[in-house]
């Protein structure tokens, strides 16, 4: 029977023209690229191959934290952005249940890099207090769970409403040690490459998510981009 397959996390990049580019830069910098989650490092194999160091959702596969973990174990993956677990959000479950979760993931082997939040994700008039009080509850989940990352969204027309409230979530995650990234997509506001740099020039605490496939469907040049975006990713 086949593995089960996860979801894996913008880490692995699958258009050639952007993996080479990639590893064009990585090859020059030769460093731990950008903090980046996806690089381990690079070897010859006739062309230029790399090797990934993959974060995946796991919620795909299974429902239940044991079975995200048996099809983690099965696709070889050793980092997780938990997303949701016996059918909660992941900002909806308890202090005590993240303990057991890294308990859990600590006794097979692996760790949770980041938290796929739904931060950002509500109208842009809805009440914003308690989706701030949820996301404290998160900051309180990561330094369980032992993540460093936390990904936020905003969407609306207007900038102004969406730096306030992305300044509102960088505020409350002020001495932690989590790292806040905006991930690009369709439908928010940091939809487009000159978009998000707006936001990351107004907001240098912000890291970058660099989703090549949501840049696509909003018609956006990927190296273009990349560039862009390249000096603030935390997660590829």
């Amino acid at each position: 029977m086949p593995p089960r397959s996860v979801s894996f996390r913008k880490s692995m990049i699958s258009f050639p023209y952007i993996s080479y580019h990639i590893m064009r830069e990585i090859e020059i910098c030769n460093d731990d690229f950008c903090n980046c989650a996806i690089i381990v490092s690079i070897k010859q194999l006739g062309d230029v191959a790399m090797r990934f160091r993959l974060v995946a959702f796991a919620d795909e596969a299974a429902p239940d934290l044991a079975g995200q973990i048996e099809a983690m174990q099965e696709n070889g993956v050793e980092l997780l952005e938990i997303r949701g677990v016996d059918g909660q959000n992941i900002d909806g479950i308890s202090a005590t249940k993240a303990k057991v979760i890294r308990k859990m993931l600590g006794f097979s082997g692996l760790a949770v890099w980041s938290l796929g939040s739904p931060f950002g994700k509500i109208g842009i008039n809805d009440d914003f207090a308690p989706h701030l009080d949820s996301f404290k509850h998160s900051l309180e989940l990561a330094d369980i769970l032992g993540a460093k990352h936390i990904c936020l969204f905003y969407g609306t027309s207007d900038i102004d409403p969406v730096l306030e409230r992305l300044n509102a979530f960088i505020e409350a995650a002020k001495g932690t040690d989590i790292v806040l990234c905006h991930e690009n997509e369709k439908g928010i506001y940091g939809d487009t490459a000159a978009k998000c740099l707006e936001i990351y020039k107004a907001l240098p605490q912000l890291r970058a998510v660099f989703d090549p496939a949501n840049f696509i469907q909003c018609g956006q040049d990927t190296i273009e981009a990349w560039e862009s975006s390249r000096p603030m990713l935390s997660i590829c």
